[in-house]
């Protein structure tokens, strides 16, 4: 069973989106498991497929990006040649995480560079140059609850890596979404919700690099379809379906069909 799935918040209080930020400690910030040569496999053929933007940086990044290839190497990993002259690119297809460096300006905390191969429906294009409160501006709840927070956390990180994880359920399985389908997602049936809908989760770190005003901030997607949840977990995610409120469903991907659907597959 996957066992990150302890570690997903099914509190039904508060608001829908949280910093939920913890010292990462003796765990790894990137990691190995039965997915890697898959993944890693992926990520070579995107980064080859000129349709897909799956890396961008700006001009002044290759000196953090040298930082971060030397953290993976000391990390153990073996760092793969790429057809990349830029050491982000080829950090990034080391290691299943993506990988984005964020700088510190006088305009604040501003994504200038990114390994994203396996986005959870936003386009890198979009975010490099922009601020943290713009990369977030699609998240419900964001701007209200979390902005000026998240600006704070970056500017007071200390010397010590932390983490996070956030969670949503899709019916696409996909590692690379770039965006939602354009009609929306479909409803899954209540008697195929186990099979057909899937916990997408992202494990985040972040950390300072020896470069002062940089940070390193890591995303480790990780799938599994929604019967394992259901089965590690389902008192708790039974009082989530049926008490938490439509805003917590809502920052989740969910819509009031699809809880209607999953409500019903746990009374049945």
């Amino acid at each position: 069973m996957d066992s990150w799935l302890d570690e997903i918040d099914l509190d039904v209080t508060g608001p829908p989106v949280s910093m939920g930020v913890r010292k990462l400690g003796n765990r790894p910030w990137t990691f190995t498991d039965a997915f890697t040569n898959d993944e890693l496999a992926l990520k070579l053929q995107l980064s080859e497929d000129m349709s897909k933007e799956v890396f961008v940086a700006t001009n002044e990044t290759e000196l953090a990006g040298k930082a971060v290839l030397a953290l993976i190497q000391k990390s153990g990993v073996k760092i793969l040649n790429s057809h990349s002259g830029h050491s982000l690119e080829r950090a990034g297809l080391s290691v299943q995480e993506d990988l984005c460096l964020m700088n510190r300006t006088s305009e604040g905390w501003i994504l200038k560079a990114a390994s994203l191969c396996f986005p959870s429906r936003w386009q890198l294009r979009e975010k490099i140059g922009k601020d943290i409160s713009h990369i977030h501006g699609p998240v419900e709840g964001y701007e209200e609850h979390l902005s000026k927070r998240v600006n704070n956390f970056f500017d007071r990180l200390g010397d010590e890596p932390v983490w996070r994880r956030n969670w949503f359920i899709h019916p696409d399985n996909s590692l690379y979404q770039p965006q939602p389908p354009v009609n929306g997602d479909p409803i899954i049936a209540f008697g195929e919700i186990g099979e057909k809908l899937f916990v997408r989760s992202e494990r985040q770190t972040l950390q300072h690099l020896d470069i002062p005003g940089w940070i390193l901030f890591t995303i480790r997607v990780q799938r599994t379809p929604l019967k394992n949840l259901i089965l590690t977990r389902k008192g708790e995610f039974q009082k989530w379906i049926f008490e938490a409120p439509e805003s917590h469903h809502d920052h989740k991907g969910l819509i009031i069909e699809q809880v209607s659907e999953i409500q019903k597959a746990l009374i049945n």
